[in-house]
């Protein structure tokens, strides 16, 4: 890990990947509120100092953490923006979406947890700043679809809210079956009925 000496040493942005993941596991086995330095330290089989190599405190651990959320987010986005129609790119969304709740576990926790809304407020900021851009995104992929007559004439807002919607709600249903099932496999059933819902 971190303290090997025979090891190529490891660059700061691969040492704060490491870090992403291993909040990633806390949060999904005990919650943001359990994210702390010493557990990450000793999850990553260091000492606490070499943590603050890094992070000053766990507050600026979790802006770290939310920000690079952000970058997903935006890979995301971006892979969207190659799809043919407005259809192939909604459903891009899904696909990569559910491909990152897969692999993290923890958006909607970090979406919904207090631990972000109270205390810092850089923390709020920061998470307020990573939805709003990723809604921005989505809701510029809609409007698009409206302009060219493949969307309903609708109000995006709307339109970004049914996708939204849809991801939490079928993330919130994946999570309460204890995520036994793959979230991939719920695209086709998403697209099926929000082609009936807002496109022409």
């Amino acid at each position: 890990m971190w303290g090997s000496a025979v090891k190529k040493r490891k660059s700061i942005k691969e040492r704060k990947e490491e870090v992403f993941y291993v909040i990633s596991q806390i949060i999904t086995e005990k919650g943001l509120s359990e994210v702390s330095t010493v557990e990450v330290a000793k999850r990553l089989g260091v000492s606490q100092p070499a943590i603050y190599k890094y992070f000053k405190n766990k507050d600026e651990m979790i802006i770290y953490y939310i920000k690079h959320l952000k970058d997903l987010l935006n890979e995301i986005l971006k892979k969207a923006e190659k799809g043919k129609n407005t259809e192939e790119k909604i459903r891009i969304i899904f696909t990569e979406h559910f491909r990152l709740l897969e692999r993290t576990k923890i958006l909607p926790r970090i979406v919904f947890s207090d631990v972000v809304y109270l205390g810092d407020p850089d923390k709020k900021s920061s998470l307020k700043d990573t939805v709003f851009f990723y809604r921005n995104g989505i809701k510029s992929i809609i409007s698009e679809g409206i302009e060219k007559g493949e969307i309903k004439n609708i109000n995006p807002e709307f339109g970004v809210r049914v996708i939204i919607g849809s991801i939490l709600s079928s993330t919130l249903f994946w999570m309460l079956n204890d995520m036994k099932y793959r979230m991939i496999d719920e695209v086709d059933f998403l697209m099926e009925n929000i082609k009936k819902t807002i496109f022409n």
